[in-house]
């Protein structure tokens, strides 16, 4: 079974060092970081929203765990199966994408394989007669694994979290990711709140409290950004709740190096 593996990259520099947050804010700063922290976002949410050909989608299934090490196979539906594909992947320590295997294959129901049956195609070093191609990630807790199957305009995008940070209350839910390797960029996702209706989030870390407002959409989704780093502190814990009416999960999640 060919295996891709995915590990965590401490970087010298992390990439867009912003000092103040995206609302709620922790720490001031200048107010020009609001155009990188709302760039970067907007670049998350497209990444699967946006750069998959209508109808095509990633059914991910998780083949195995040891520690925070979980491996996936991958199957499409929605693209042609009689071409070759190039696996592109976004790291969070990267600015960019990059290609990380090239030639896969789309096998039985659609899962994403190395044959090595067709010119150019990748093959199969371990001799797997499955031909699977084995996702494997080492990710940090709330990391999302950004990849995508791009074969000229046909393409599928997905986003993988191995180690998700979650919590759900009274049928409302809230979830984290971590933007940037520190968790410098925090971006919460929910569902479940009061249609078009403000909602309301209060974050404490070190003590310093702050309110996030919001408001759900149409169908009760929210979406919100903060920057967590508290000016003084190289690491911390941050704890956001709801303060909604109908419902208030709550979750914690540490930053820092």
């Amino acid at each position: 079974m060919t295996e891709l593996f995915y590990t965590y990259v401490s970087l010298s520099l992390a990439i867009l060092c912003i000092p103040t947050a995206v609302p709620g804010q922790q720490s001031q700063g200048s107010p020009d970081v609001a155009g990188p922290v709302q760039a970067l976002v907007k670049q998350h949410e497209a990444w699967s929203e946006k750069n998959s050909t209508p109808g095509a989608f990633i059914r991910v299934k998780e083949t195995g765990r040891e520690g925070a090490v979980a491996r996936f196979n991958f199957y499409v539906s929605g693209l042609p199966d009689d071409r070759m594909y190039n696996v592109v992947s976004w790291p969070i320590d990267q600015s960019q994408p990059a290609t990380i295997i090239e030639g896969v294959s789309l096998g039985k129901d659609g899962i994403v394989s190395c044959t090595g049956r067709l010119d150019g195609e990748c093959s199969d070093l371990s001799g797997d007669k499955n031909n699977a191609v084995d996702f494997v990630f080492n990710s940090l807790t709330g990391e999302p694994n950004r990849l995508a199957l791009i074969a000229g305009d046909q393409r599928a995008a997905v986003i993988v979290v191995p180690n998700p940070i979650t919590s759900s209350d009274r049928g409302c839910t809230l979830s984290v990711k971590r933007l940037m390797p520190h968790f410098e960029l925090a971006f919460f996702t929910g569902s479940g709140y009061e249609h078009d209706a403000k909602t309301t989030f209060q974050t404490d870390s070190y003590g310093e409290k702050h309110v996030v407002e919001t408001t759900a959409d149409h169908e009760g989704n929210v979406r919100f950004a903060i920057l967590p780093f508290v000016s003084g502190h190289q690491h911390g814990k941050t704890s956001i709740k709801a303060a909604s009416l109908g419902c208030s999960p709550a979750l914690t999640f540490d930053w820092g190096q």
